[in-house]
């Protein structure tokens, strides 16, 4: 119930200024963060001198899904006519069940040519889109896994460095803290990510679908 003041930092970023008191009804109740994941109901985590809180169950579908959005996103594997709406739809309809699924969406294209928005010229444009992304850059298919802490720059890091995936899937932890800009936080965080077998059946899939 709180009115508060945001301006755009650096002429484009809203950043929140302050909360105007003076405008405050009387017996509003203190907001209190949900203790549980709105979509699976996994209890929530936050780490130490985190501002985040995190769901930490795998197989939560809120997580999978923002996966897939993020992995198709612009800044990632820049797969058009993949926007979060569309996802969305995929998703609920079935279609779409982990990121590999998106080279696998061809065989459901009579289905998809039905949906509203979906006409002929689009969904010609959109598997386009999704077989011109099997030659996206290796820094891009990284960042789009998802890898906690691993953003764009850390992504092109570790492309530079290791050439391939294969190559990434071999590296140790000493190895990887004595990249610069990649502290023990990242280094744990992609070995832990390659040492789980989910993972691996899904790095398979992208191979046997064709991904560079």
């Amino acid at each position: 119930g709180d009115m508060g003041r945001v301006r755009k930092a650096g002429e484009i970023i809203p950043e929140v200024v302050d909360v105007d008191l003076s405008r405050r009804k009387e017996n509003l109740p203190p907001f209190k963060m949900i203790e549980c994941c709105p979509v699976c109901g996994s209890r929530l985590l936050k780490g130490d001198n985190e501002a985040e809180h995190y769901c930490k169950n795998p197989d939560c579908g809120g997580r999978i899904l923002e996966g897939i959005i993020h992995f198709a996103s612009r800044v990632a594997m820049d797969i058009e006519g993949l926007g979060e709406k569309q996802i969305e739809l995929l998703y609920n309809l079935g279609y779409l069940k982990d990121i590999a699924d998106i080279y696998l969406l061809e065989n459901y294209k009579q289905e998809i040519l039905l949906l509203d928005r979906f006409g002929d010229k689009k969904v010609s444009n959109l598997f386009n889109a999704i077989n011109k992304s099997k030659t996206q850059d290796l820094d891009r298919f990284i960042f789009g896994l998802g890898i906690r802490f691993v953003g764009a720059k850390v992504a092109k890091i570790l492309a530079k460095q290791y050439k391939s995936i294969d190559n990434l899937k071999q590296a140790t932890l000493e190895e990887l803290i004595d990249i610069y800009d990649i502290g023990e936080a990242i280094g744990k965080s992609i070995i832990e990510y390659f040492n789980n077998p989910k993972n691996l059946i899904l790095l398979d899939k992208f191979k046997s679908y064709g991904i560079n």
